[in-house]
C-alpha cells in the first residue's frame, strides 16, 4: 500500500490595494481614446517667414472664433520658409478642402487701409478662409497678405490683360459709373507674353452688370488729354484720385453682350476714350499724301467729315511709298499718313454689306470732289485732325493705290495758304530797306530831342520872368488903367447925353445945317431949271389988283 502525502497550497486573495491603479489605468485608456477620437486633424502650413508665430501660443481663428493652435514651427529644408505644424478641432475637418486660404493677421498699414490692430495685445493669429473645391487637404501655403475677397463670396472674378504701360495694384476698386462693385485681388507680370495680368473680383449682384460686350479701362488719378478735340480733364471719383482703380462700361451703340462666368478675360484699355477706338468689327484703310507738314498730326487724331467723327489715324510712316521718291532736296517728298474709316461710326451698322457701300461711295466721291486735308483742331497745343470733304472745282484724280491701300487725294488747308501769304510777305519786308529808314529815324529822333531840350530852357526862362516882381505887379498896374479909361468914358458919355449944354448946341447946330442943306437944294432946282437966273434976276410978276377994279 503507497503512502501519499497531502500537497497543502494556500488560496492566492486579490488584494483591494489593485484596484486603484486598475481604475486608473481604465481611466487614462478612456482619456486617451476619448482624446484621439475626439481631437482634430494636423495640419501644415508653409509661410515665408515666422514672423510673429509662437509655438503653443499662436492660434488658429475663423470668423474670430478659436479653432485651433500652433504646435510646432521649423525651418523649411529647402530653406525658403517655414513649416507651421498646427492642430484644429474635428468639428472643423470639413471646411479643411485644397483651396482653403490662411495668413497671418498682424498689425498692417498700407493703401489699401489699416487692418489687424487688435493683435498690438493679444498677438498675431492664423486666420482661416474656408474653400470651395471637393477635394479635401491638410497641407497649405499660406499667404502673405489678406486676400481682398473670401473665398465663398457671391460674384465673378475676372482677369484683365494689358500690353500698355498700365498695372493695378491689389485692393484698388473696380468701378461701374463711379460706383464700387468689386476690388483688385492680384497683378502679375506674364514674362513670357510680356504682358500685364490683374485679377479682379465684382460683387453679386453687380456681376450681372458685366458682359461679353464690356470695355475695361484704366481710371487710376486724373487723365488730362489734349488733341485735336480741345482739352479734356477726366477723373472717375476722389477714391481713384489717390488710390487708383478701373472702370467698365459698355462702348457706345454697341449692344449687350451674353454673361460672363468666372474665369473671363478682357483687355484692360488705358483710359476711357480708348475702348470707343476699337469697338468696331469693319473698317476700311486708305493712305494719304501730304505736302505740307504734318507736325502736330498724332496717332490717334480723329478723321472727320464735316464736322462728325468716322475714323482715326493709324500709322504716319514712309513704310507707305517707295523708297525711290525720297529725295530730301526735293520740295515736294510726300507724308504718308494711314487712316481708319469705319462706316458704323456713321450709320451705325457694324457690317460688311455696310462697309462694301463705304467704299463704293468714297470711290464715287473721289470723282466728285472729296479730298483730304488737315485741320487745326487746337490752336493751344497744336492738333491737328484730318478733314474729308467736297471741294468745288478740284482737280479730276481717278483711282489710285499705295502699298495696296486706296488713295484718297489730299489738298491744303486754308490755313496753311495763309501761312504761306504771311511767309511771302515777310520775305518782302526783309527786302525793304529798313536800315536807312532806321538811321532816319534816329536822327530825326535825336533832333526832336535837341528842340525838346531847347523848348525846356526856353519854359525855365519863362517861369523866371513870370516869377519877378514886375511881372507880378503887372496886373495891379492894368486894373488901374482901366479904371482910369472908364471914369473918362463915363465923363464923356455924361458931356453928350440928354439935357446936358453939349447935347443942346449940338442939337442946334444940326438945325441949322439942316436949314443950309434945303437953301443948298432949292438953289440947286432953280440953277438946274434956270441956269441964266444966276446973271439975271428973276422977272417980277404984275401986281395983284382988286377984283373991281378992272
Amino acid at each position: 500500500m503507497t503512502n501519499k502525502q497531502a500537497i497543502i497550497s494556500q488560496k492566492k486573495r486579490f488584494s483591494m490595494v489593485w484596484i486603484i491603479p486598475i481604475v486608473a489605468l481604465l481611466l487614462g485608456g478612456w482619456m486617451v481614446l476619448h482624446n484621439y477620437s475626439t481631437q482634430g486633424p494636423v495640419i501644415t502650413i508653409q509661410f515665408a517667414n515666422a514672423d510673429g508665430l509662437v509655438a503653443d501660443k499662436t492660434h488658429i481663428k475663423a470668423l474670430s472664433v478659436d479653432i485651433g493652435i500652433v504646435q510646432r514651427v521649423e525651418i523649411n529644408p529647402d530653406f525658403d520658409g517655414v513649416l507651421v505644424t498646427a492642430q484644429v478641432k474635428k468639428e472643423i475637418s470639413p471646411l479643411l478642402r485644397s483651396d482653403s486660404q490662411f495668413w497671418v493677421v498682424r498689425p498692417r498699414f498700407g493703401a489699401t487701409g489699416v487692418s489687424g490692430l487688435s493683435t498690438l495685445l493679444s498677438g498675431a493669429y492664423i486666420e482661416l478662409s474656408p474653400g470651395s473645391s471637393d477635394e479635401m487637404s491638410e497641407k497649405f501655403i499660406g499667404l502673405e497678405d489678406i486676400p481682398p475677397t473670401p473665398t465663398n463670396t457671391p460674384g465673378v472674378r475676372l482677369t484683365l490683360i494689358s500690353d500698355k504701360d498700365t498695372s493695378l495694384s491689389v485692393g484698388e476698386p473696380v468701378l461701374y459709373r463711379g460706383f464700387t462693385v468689386g476690388r483688385v485681388e492680384k497683378t502679375v507680370f506674364d514674362i513670357e507674353n510680356r504682358q500685364v495680368r490683374s485679377d479682379i473680383f465684382i460683387d453679386a449682384p453687380y456681376n450681372d452688370l458685366v458682359s461679353s460686350a464690356s470695355r475695361f479701362w484704366n481710371a487710376s488719378g486724373i487723365t488730362v488729354d489734349m488733341d485735336a478735340e480741345g482739352v479734356r480733364v477726366i477723373s472717375e471719383s476722389m477714391e481713384t484720385l489717390f488710390m487708383g482703380g478701373v472702370s467698365f462700361a459698355l462702348p457706345d451703340n454697341i449692344p449687350a453682350g451674353e454673361a460672363v462666368e468666372s474665369g473671363g478675360t478682357f483687355t484692360l484699355y488705358p483710359d476711357q476714350q480708348s475702348i470707343n477706338d476699337t469697338q468696331f468689327q469693319y473698317s476700311s484703310d486708305y493712305v494719304l499724301l501730304f505736302n505740307s507738314s504734318v507736325r502736330g498730326l498724332s496717332v490717334g487724331a480723329p478723321v472727320t467729315f464735316r464736322g462728325l467723327d468716322i475714323g482715326h489715324v493709324v500709322d504716319i510712316s514712309f513704310d507707305y511709298i517707295s523708297t525711290d521718291i525720297l529725295e530730301f532736296d526735293n520740295e515736294m517728298v510726300p507724308i504718308p499718313v494711314l487712316i481708319r474709316i469705319t462706316p458704323a461710326a456713321l450709320t451705325g451698322d457694324d457690317s460688311e454689306l455696310m462697309l462694301k457701300k463705304l467704299q463704293q461711295r468714297i470711290d464715287e466721291g473721289i470723282d466728285a470732289g472729296l479730298r483730304a486735308s488737315l485741320k487745326t483742331g487746337n490752336l493751344l497745343t497744336g492738333s491737328l485732325y484730318v478733314s474729308l470733304d467736297f471741294v468745288d472745282d478740284a482737280e479730276p484724280a481717278g483711282a489710285k493705290t499705295i502699298a495696296t491701300y486706296a488713295l484718297i487725294p489730299t489738298i491744303s488747308d486754308s490755313f496753311d495758304q495763309i501761312q504761306t501769304k504771311v511767309s511771302t510777305l515777310l520775305d518782302k519786308f526783309n527786302e525793304l530797306a529798313l536800315k536807312e529808314t532806321v538811321d532816319d529815324a534816329g536822327q530825326a529822333l535825336r533832333e526832336v530831342g535837341t528842340a525838346a531840350s531847347r523848348a525846356e530852357t526856353t519854359l525855365a526862362h519863362l517861369n523866371t520872368l513870370l516869377g519877378s516882381e514886375e511881372v507880378q505887379h503887372l496886373p495891379e498896374n492894368l486894373n488901374d488903367t482901366l479904371l482910369e479909361l472908364r471914369n473918362k468914358l463915363s465923363a464923356i458919355v455924361s458931356d453928350y447925353s440928354a439935357g446936358s449944354p453939349v447935347y443942346g448946341q449940338l442939337d442946334q447946330n444940326l438945325d441949322q445945317l439942316q436949314q443950309m442943306l434945303y437953301s443948298i437944294e432949292q438953289l440947286s432946282n432953280q440953277v438946274g431949271t434956270q441956269p441964266s437966273s444966276l446973271i439975271f434976276s428973276d422977272p417980277r410978276s404984275a401986281d395983284l389988283a382988286p377984283e373991281g377994279s378992272r
